[in-house]
């Protein structure tokens, strides 16, 4: 299945600055006011002038109650910046009024002795990757070519000085960037392409390349990286025998096809293969996911190369009768309990022990024939052979481990909408993720949830859902890091 534009779409995400506007009850229906901001947070010493874009209707008016934040108008943006603060912690409100709409602006700024990081919203891109260890964030954006064409340029983002450097433009007819796969360390970005089928990279000069494939395989897809480059894992979109994905490791350059269980999620002969997603930083365990009957079932490859099921311990597969309305006979279908997950990249953690997905039951129904499901956030152990289930949670979805053993869960609404982090050893819940972005970072977030965590804790990847006016959401990515 090739993957579509993510500008636009639903996506099992989340994140931080939020659409905001509000509109009294019995007011005009055609009054609003929209932020691309509703908080804002400055350190003490912060000299960066911060823009809110504000879309209204009809026109707006603002005002402020602090004389320590300087606000202007240029045109449809309110341009902000603080004074020095040499005490405490401190916050304001800037008011804004459009007709019967009304809506604020929270500015916070850091006491003088405070944590000192910084927060970037990253709205220009149509979606980004962390490298394994925080040191660039990978992206791209589109914008539009004469009259009904696109055009991208990729963006690399070095974190330790925010500098961004840019790629292109390429005309889609020469590249079709679709979503962005990989950050390595060393400053590779791997975005795929549907224009040339399987996926193209950048490097930090400008210079971009086609990665090759296996003899007999089709194009590569890379989804994973080692932080020491040597090791990346992905899929070709096509292998020997009609399989739709191969599923392969990229070793120092050379393509190596990764064994399969001997049969799919549901106990049957392979069709459509298995996506290779992610691998541990230090390059010691893979996982993958099936996509055989849209199952989206959990494989993992050991520190020894061994293949099995994540969630093997707690994985059972029941036959039952189902009906044939063709032909009013019965059929056997497999009902399985078993982990799950999507196409995400980074829910196993640094050193490979844990893996993060949602473990599924299924019950068939035999007076509606419906195979029905419950799922709630699981950890599996890759040492112990054990799985941690979190059934308490049912809804949530586990995202991803940190360095320290510490599963990130999000709450689900339209998308990932808000997370917290459970201990596995004690598993337990420990923090709401946004409290624990102020108690670290001293950056207060309104809205969001972390999607990955460097493995020192110092720099972390989010993502926010904004809602548009036109229907739909928009997904917005940020990251958090150490001040310059």
């Amino acid at each position: 299945m090739m993957k579509k534009e993510f500008l636009r779409m639903l996506l099992p995400l989340a994140g931080v600055v939020a659409l905001a506007g509000c509109r009294p009850q019995g007011s005009d229906a055609g009054h609003y006011i929209k932020l691309s901001d509703v908080v804002l947070t400055f350190a003490a010493e912060d000299e960066e002038v911060k823009s809110v874009t504000v879309r209204s209707n009809p026109d707006w008016s603002f005002t402020g109650d602090a004389s320590w934040v300087e606000v202007s108008r240029e045109g449809n943006t309110l341009e902000i910046s603080v004074k020095p603060n040499a005490d405490a912690e401190r916050s304001a409100k800037i008011g804004l009024t459009a007709g019967e709409a009304t809506a604020e602006i929270e500015v916070r700024q850091l006491a003088n002795e405070g944590p000192d990081a910084r927060y970037r919203l990253l709205d220009k891109l149509a979606n980004a990757a962390m490298s394994p260890s925080g040191r660039y964030v990978g992206g791209f954006y589109r914008d539009v070519l004469g009259e009904n064409e696109w055009q991208y340029t990729a963006v690399i983002i070095d974190l330790d000085t925010d500098e961004w450097l840019e790629f292109g433009p390429y005309p889609e007819t020469l590249l079709g960037l679709s979503e962005t796969e990989v950050m390595t360390d060393q400053g590779v970005l791997y975005i795929s392409d549907t224009t040339n089928g399987g996926c193209v990279a950048f490097d930090l000069e400008g210079n971009y390349f086609v990665p090759g494939s296996a003899p007999g395989y089709g194009s590569l897809v890379l989804q994973g990286v080692s932080a020491d480059g040597s090791v990346m894992v992905g899929y070709t979109e096509g292998a020997p025998g009609g399989v739709m994905y191969g599923a392969v490791k990229v070793v120092d350059g050379e393509v190596r096809p990764l064994e399969l269980p001997d049969t799919n999620f549901r106990g049957e002969e392979w069709w459509a293969g298995v996506l290779v997603r992610g691998i541990s930083a230090d390059g010691s365990v893979m996982y993958g996911t099936s996509w055989e009957n849209y199952d989206y079932g959990m494989v993992y490859w050991d520190k020894e190369g061994n293949v099995d099921w994540v969630g093997s311990d707690l994985r059972t597969m029941t036959t039952v009768q189902r009906p044939d309305h063709l032909t009013g006979d019965t059929y056997p279908y497999n009902i399985v309990n078993g982990m799950m997950c999507g196409a995400n990249q980074m829910q196993i953690s640094p050193d490979g022990k844990w893996i993060a997905g949602n473990f599924r039951k299924e019950r068939y129904d035999g007076e509606s024939d419906e195979v029905l499901s419950t799922s709630c956030p699981a950890f599996f152990n890759t040492e112990t052979k054990k799985t941690v289930l979190f059934e308490e949670y049912d809804g949530c979805t586990a995202m991803g481990v940190t360095a320290d053993g510490l599963g990130l869960v999000g709450v689900m609404g339209m998308g990932v909408t808000d997370g917290f982090f459970v201990d596995l050893e004690t598993q337990t819940k420990v923090a709401d993720m946004r409290p624990w972005i102020q108690d670290r970072f001293g950056i207060a977030l309104t809205q969001g949830a972390i999607h990955y965590v460097a493995p020192d804790g110092r720099k972390v990847l989010g993502i926010t859902l904004r809602a548009e006016p036109y229907g739909g959401v928009t997904a917005l990515y940020w990251y958090v890091a150490p001040a310059l």
